[in-house]
């Protein structure tokens, strides 16, 4: 009996789907991680992450007839499409965040009260969080800190926060002596 042997993927396309894996794992994390203090990061990240999903869905029916060598991949491609669009979530995620940054321009630098502490210790699946709570005129706002910061600090410390502006309209907080 002769066995019609399958078509594979040849090997760049299998490198460059893990690229997108763990690069988009690793942009994801890193814009994540820079959007703590936003004003507003959940639309931050609809927006941008939610643009390039949709980017990355549309890249992946293009490059449909180049990856998918055989009928198999053909038939069940949706693991492609999954690798790439997490790939392009990632890197939208992170090059927007790192543009925002870039265009912001500092808004005003003063001191704010800490009037509480809080920290969720790292635990498995769970992120190791330590933040502080300010008040700044007349709201409560939390922001995410260094855990030697956290350490330094006390509650009825001042800190000096420095508030930016962007021009994509989202606006964030840095706290000025942390080392983050």
């Amino acid at each position: 009996m002769n066995k019609k042997r399958e078509k594979r993927p040849p090997l760049w396309i299998v490198l460059m789907t893990f690229i997108s894996i763990f690069g988009g794992i690793f942009a994801t994390i890193s814009g994540i991680n820079k959007i703590e203090n936003y004003y507003h990061p959940y639309l931050f990240g609809l927006i941008f992450g939610g643009l390039g999903l949709i980017i990355g869905l549309l890249t992946a029916k293009k490059l449909k007839p180049i990856i998918a060598v055989n009928q198999r991949m053909k038939n069940d491609y949706y693991l492609p499409t999954l690798f790439i669009s997490i790939g392009f979530f990632g890197l939208f995620l992170m090059s927007a965040s790192i543009l925002n940054h870039k265009i912001s321009k500092v808004d005003y630098r003063e001191n704010f009260i800490v009037v509480n502490k809080y920290r969720q210790e790292y635990r498995y699946m769970q992120p190791e969080i330590n933040s502080i709570v300010v008040q700044m005129n007349r709201d409560s706002r939390r922001l995410v800190c260094s855990y030697d910061f956290w350490i330094r600090t006390s509650i009825g410390q001042t800190v000096n926060l420095t508030n930016y502006k962007s021009r994509l309209g989202f606006d964030f907080i840095k706290i000025s002596n942390d080392k983050k």
